[in-house]
Parts: C-alpha cells; structure tokens; sequence
C-alpha cells in the first residue's frame, strides 16, 4: 500500500506541477483527463490542480493533492448513500436547491448592481433632518460618554518593587506632576492636549485624548475599573479624577454625557442614520431595478400571462 502510495504522490506531483507551469515528466497526465472517479462523478486532473496552491514546493503540492483527492472521494460516498436513503425525498430537495440557486443568482447580480450605482455622500442636512424625524431609533440603552483618560503604574510602588527609596522630594516632583496633568485635563483644549499627549509617550501611559469619541460605560469600564455607585451623576462630573487600582494610576475626566433611556447624541447616531439612508438608497436602486427589467420583459414579448 505504501509502495503504491509513493507511486500514485510521484504521478501527481509530476501532473499538478505541468499543470502549475513546471516541466511535465513525460508520462504525466492533465487537462481534462480523468484523475478519480466514484459512482458516476469524475474528478479531472485541471479541476484538482486548481485547488493545490500555487506557493507549495512538490513535495507538499503531492501530499495536498493527495488530502483533496480523499476528502472528494469521501464525500461523493456521503453523497451517494444520501441519494440512495432519501430517494423519496429528492424531488422536494432539488426544488429546494433550485430555488436557492435562483435566489443567490439574483441577491449577487443585485447586489453588484446597487453597489456599483450606490451614491455614498450623506450631507450633514440629511444627517439632521433624520434624527430629528426619528429620535424614537436612537434611545440610548446605556450611558454614553465622550472622556480624556490615561493610566500608568503608580511611580512609589514602581520604586518600592525595585528596592529603591522613595523620598519626600519624589513624592513632592510626583504630586507636582500629577496636579499638572489635572491641569492638562481640566482645559483640555488645543494647547493643553498636545502637552498631555507629549507627557503620556515620555511617561509610557496608556492614554486616551480623543475628544470627538464616543463610549458606552459599559465599553469604558472594561478599560478604566471606575467605580460607578451613582452613574448618571457622576457621567456629569466634569472635573478631573484620580483614582489607584491595581498598582496603576488613574486619571479620568468627562467631557459630555448622554443618559440611558434618553435619545442619544448626534454623533453616537450618526454612524447608524448613515446606514439607514444607503439602505434607503440601496432599497430604491433595486426596486428601480426590478421596475425597469419587468417592462423591459413585456416591452419585447418575453412575457406572457392569463387572466385569472
């Protein structure tokens, strides 16, 4: 068995290779010539070569071919004992294959349709005038937040793990820091952002100072352990905080706020109502689409029906 093995790996490596570009052995055969068969189903030697990838050496294009030519011939057994089990069923499944392929025949033609006619620029009027028709779709169902935040191991315990003392001057310089980058957060503006931004890459902090973001809380807090006893109060706090958790500092500061159970703010929104009017438009385009090919239908004769 392995002798022929060996034997049938050489075969088709030898084929796969002249079918791939390289020099074919002379007894080596391709094209549509015959490489498996199973109960009336052929497997030819182009259509397994167009499954070996192009970027494997012999050796590994003989054993992949040698995995698809098994796997073919296991699932045309699969196929013809299911054939031969569900023989009453058959016609039911055919006409349930035939409408699947009727389906995918037009969901892939219109689609390629639409979306090569698609226009995608939304104006900021449009953008509005749906929000304000719709707020009903936005109600937020957690707290959102636009917020700065930034985290880094906490410099005495960094010094303390190792061994070195940490003086009333350090802890001075540290706190000194500190109220600076409160300082930062509180202005939070296109002077301070920057500097902050500057200390964060210097300091190795982990930071966040994006002021257009949104998040959900729920999204925050997985990056920020805050502890939030009384959420919708402190969403409003719009002074900067610190906190230690974990061996790191904190720093956190709230910019803007939108309640849970209230209609969202435009630009947690706008991502969405964006989506909804190419939808429109993607509804339209296809709609249009099938207008014009039915009359087109009855305009040539191609179409002919009774009255019932």
């Amino acid at each position: 068995m392995r002798a022929f093995s060996v034997v049938c790996g050489t075969i088709i490596l030898g084929a796969i290779w002249s079918c791939q570009g390289g020099v074919q052995p002379p007894d080596a055969r391709f094209g549509d010539d015959i490489v498996a068969k199973a109960f009336g189903e052929i497997l030819t030697w182009d259509s397994l070569a167009s499954q070996v990838p192009d970027d494997l050496s012999l050796e590994d294009s003989a054993a992949f071919a040698e995995r698809v030519l098994d796997l073919w011939m296991r699932e045309q057994v699969l196929v013809n004992e299911a054939k031969t089990q569900l023989s009453n069923e058959l016609p039911n499944i055919e006409e349930a294959l035939e409408a699947y392929r009727q389906s995918l025949l037009i969901n892939t033609y219109e689609n390629r349709y639409v979306e090569s006619r698609l226009d995608r620029r939304v104006s900021e009027d449009e953008i509005l005038a749906y929000y304000h028709a719709h707020p009903e779709l936005f109600t937020l169902h957690d707290h959102a937040v636009q917020v700065l935040y930034l985290h880094l191991p906490d410099p005495k315990i960094a010094a303390q793990t190792r061994g070195a003392n940490w003086s009333r001057r350090e802890e001075r310089a540290w706190n000194n820091e500190a109220n600076q980058v409160k300082e930062w957060l509180s202005n939070a503006d296109s002077t301070s952002i920057p500097k902050l931004e500057r200390w964060c890459i210097e300091r190795g902090a982990v930071h966040h100072v994006n002021h257009e973001a949104w998040w959900f809380v729920r999204d925050l807090v997985d990056e920020v352990p805050l502890s939030l006893y009384r959420v919708e109060a402190q969403i409003q706090r719009t002074s900067p905080l610190s906190f230690v958790d974990n061996d790191r500092v904190y720093f956190v500061r709230f910019l803007n706020h939108g309640l849970k159970g209230k209609t969202a703010p435009i630009d947690v929104a706008r991502d969405q109502i964006m989506e909804i009017l190419l939808q429109g438009r993607r509804q339209k385009l296809r709609e249009n689409l099938r207008d014009t090919l039915l009359q087109r239908a009855w305009a040539e004769g191609h179409l002919r029906r009774e009255n019932l």
